[in-house]
């Protein structure tokens, strides 16, 4: 098999929006994390603990500049505490701020807890390469660099490429497991499960085609991983239809951590391509919540219209379980609820350098009980909950939940907004046997996508072959893969 052994991987640190420090001060030293702020009303969380007394304070960035003339006097501050324990909630205005530790006496042995709401990524300043390069929502608008939250939850979230040239390469792959020539496509996604009795999990969600690009060999893979601190991952509590995943283990801050993963066999690609790649969750009380991987691959030998993985996280007092989207929330690992679809190395972490890039993404939610796919409020041009990473694709937006990505300099921007909507003409066709593929779009409204639902009975469905293109402007040509969720009206008791 040419691809590697290892998977694609979630980031082993905290976000930016939420981060645990522990520092060492010898007497007379101090240490700052820089936040910044840029919604009206943002909200800062810190602590502090420490095993003898310290100063933590809050500060501006004028204040910071008065403390370190000041022989260590902390008072100029908008908080200051002098102990060996602080927890503080302060709401301030956007704007450039510090928080630092002062070790006045004895040596302090020092951990500090930051979050900040909205959860911006940028809340230590602008990114630079390497990051997952695509489209991602998490959950922000961001006017004239003030944000404000809002959140989506949805059983349902759709990730289409079209890919004209790709390719990339990676002397030191080797080293992590990864191969010199892989990448993987991912659609990530977090899915909130809830509890009987007000309790929740949440489960990082992974639909991810692995690329050998020298060789153009493809395979599809997932991947769920525990985003909570009381969830648990194991082969009995996750199971795989048909028995293709399983759970394995790793080491995480020298903790053994849980995750199910599945990988499928290879394929031979050609150019152009084009994916559809769905995740769909269903909660069954009493049982648990089926998490579905799809993808409707063209370019692809032999060609994929499948379900290709359908794993029951068993959980038997589930009540509910979305995909959740929000700027205003933080998982209870500290992770960003934000959805994505972004370009990076192959496995266990690889940042990878592209050769060639041509190619359009998009990235959309829907819910079972609605016919409509949607878009999401806002995109921006980067996610940070995986570990792969790309150091030079550039995205340019081209409106309605759609970017162009090519390579260039990378700029980790916001990108805008999705408004409006539009309807589409409903249209049964197989585009199986389209010969060539674009999918591009200049309109500034929402784009939203008419499907159907075929009853196919009680067996594990394939991957649906309704789809809907649109006639829009003569000025525009769009033509979109698109998938159905599919419900299974009974499954096997044992899951």
């Amino acid at each position: 098999m040419l691809h590697s052994s290892g998977l694609p991987v979630p980031r082993t640190s905290p976000p930016p929006g939420s981060l645990t420090s522990s520092l060492v001060l010898p007497s007379g030293y101090y240490d700052n994390i820089p936040v910044d702020t840029y919604d009206n009303s943002s909200t800062v969380q810190y602590s502090l603990y420490s095993n003898v007394p310290v100063s933590i304070a809050f500060m501006t960035e004028l204040q910071f500049q008065d403390f370190n003339n000041s022989n260590g006097d902390v008072s100029n501050s908008i908080a200051s505490y002098n102990g060996t324990y602080s927890s503080q909630t302060l709401r301030v205005a956007p704007g450039s701020y510090q928080v630092l530790v002062y070790a006045y006496g004895s040596q302090a042995n020092v951990t500090v807890s930051l979050t900040v709401y909205p959860n911006n990524p940028f809340v230590e300043g602008y990114l630079g390469p390497p990051e997952p390069t695509g489209i991602a929502s998490f959950g922000l608008y961001n006017v004239s660099g003030i944000d404000s939250p809002y959140s989506v939850s949805s059983t349902d979230v759709i990730g289409v490429a079209s890919i004209s040239r790709i390719g990339a390469y990676n002397s030191t792959a080797t080293s992590v497991g990864s191969n010199p020539s892989g990448i993987t496509l991912q659609l990530n996604s977090m899915l909130l499960v809830n509890e009987a009795g007000g309790q929740s999990q949440v489960y990082w969600c992974q639909n991810t085609p692995d690329l050998v690009t020298s060789a153009r060999q493809i395979a599809m893979s997932d991947n769920l991983w525990n985003a909570s601190t009381t969830g648990y991952l194991s082969n009995q509590s996750v199971t795989s239809e048909g028995g293709g995943g399983s759970v394995g283990t790793y080491q995480q801050d020298g903790t053994t951590q849980y995750y199910y993963s599945y990988e499928g066999s290879n394929s031979t690609y050609t150019l152009p391509m084009q994916m559809v790649l769905m995740m769909n969750a269903t909660a069954e009380p009493g049982t648990g919540v089926l998490v579905q991987f799809g993808a409707r691959l063209t370019g692809v030998s032999p060609q994929t219209d499948v379900w290709f993985d359908n794993a029951t996280i068993h959980d038997p007092s589930v009540t509910s379980a979305s995909f959740f989207t929000s700027g205003n929330n933080t998982t209870p690992d500290g992770s960003y609820y934000d959805t994505e679809l972004v370009f990076g190395g192959e496995a266990n972490g690889e940042e990878t350098q592209f050769t060639q890039m041509s190619s359009s993404l998009g990235l959309f939610y829907a819910n079972g009980s609605s016919p409509t796919m949607y878009a999401f409020p806002s995109y921006f041009g980067f996610g940070l909950e995986t570990a792969e990473s790309a150091d030079n694709l550039r995205v340019a937006y081209l409106g309605d939940g759609e970017v162009a990505v090519s390579t260039g300099v990378p700029a980790y921007e916001y990108l805008g907004t999705a408004t409006g909507s539009y309807t589409l003409s409903s249209v049964e066709s197989s585009l199986s046997n389209a010969s060539t593929f674009t999918f591009t779009s200049t309109t500034s409204s929402i784009t939203s996508y008419s499907f159907t639902t075929p009853d196919l009975g009680s067996s594990v469905p394939e991957f649906p072959y309704q789809w809907v293109l649109t006639p829009l402007a003569v000025a525009i040509i769009v033509s979109a893969y698109i998938l159905a969720r599919l419900k299974r009206e009974t499954k096997d008791s044992d899951g």
